[in-house]
């Protein structure tokens, strides 16, 4: 995933893919505490209904400064991103 692929999913979060979910898997390994990668790779993980994405909220709600962003992130509609 390069930057400008990132920064298009920070501005529309509804496009997240499962390949992009994978790559930000890898982000979060290299830069563990980028807050921005995790709360994007916990979106994926949500979308998917992933076994792994309730481990994966406690970590990411541990590691993020601001949890009322993160909220927003996971629960709020993306009719606004369309």
């Amino acid at each position: 995933m390069n930057t400008t692929e990132f920064i298009a999913l920070l501005q529309q979060p509804s496009k997240l893919t499962a390949s992009q979910t994978r790559a930000l898997e890898a982000i979060v390994e290299e830069f563990p505490y980028m807050q921005s990668a995790r709360a994007m790779q916990l979106k994926g993980l949500k979308d998917s209904e992933s076994f792994s994405y309730n481990k994966e909220l406690k970590t990411t709600a541990a590691h993020t400064v601001d949890r009322s962003v993160l909220f927003c992130l996971l629960y709020t509609s993306d009719a606004a991103d369309e």
